[in-house]
């Protein structure tokens, strides 16, 4: 796989087959009508709208259907109340909801700390739709003094189909 940037547009091409990127996120499997995406990160490498300009994202006037944290490595933190707030952001940082797919009381210091730990998220975007623009994913604890940690996010969504 690789990345090749255009000299004339500035257009990335990709070669090859793509997965999962990181905290940059794939496309998923599509069933039907919903679709999905999903992200891998780890607890010193979250995902942050603005850094995914080639990042995976949830596309404009999209309904989101569900969101799970599956935690890959229990989350540590020097504290006892990090708790995970996970949600979406348009690509230049404005936040859409930074909980609105799983909320610090989905992703609490105790969920977050069991390994395999599948968390369904209950945010405000789940359920709705995210609005006129795309949505990153962004990723943050509520106190920033993580240790480890390792989790993959997992969005399912129906794009609606605006005026119908």
């Amino acid at each position: 796989m690789s990345l090749e940037t255009a000299a004339k547009r500035g257009v990335a091409v990709h070669y090859g087959p793509r997965g999962t990127e990181g905290k940059y996120g794939r496309q998923g499997v599509e069933d039907g009508r919903t679709k999905s995406c999903e992200w891998i990160f780890d607890f010193d490498d979250l995902p942050v709208g603005q850094t995914q300009t080639l990042g995976a994202s949830i596309p404009a006037n999209a309904s989101i259907v569900s969101a799970t944290l599956e935690v890959l490595t229990p989350f540590t933190s020097t504290s006892t109340t990090s708790d995970l707030l996970i949600g979406l952001e348009e690509g230049d940082s404005t936040a859409i909801d930074v909980d609105g797919l799983i909320s610090a009381t989905d992703a609490t210091e105790a969920t977050i700390a069991v390994d395999g730990a599948l968390i369904p998220g209950t945010g405000a975007l789940v359920g709705f739709t995210i609005g006129a623009e795309i949505g990153k994913l962004i990723v943050a604890p509520s106190v920033d003094d993580l240790t480890a940690g390792k989790g993959r996010v997992i969005v399912e969504y129906i794009v609606d189909k605006v005026g119908k």
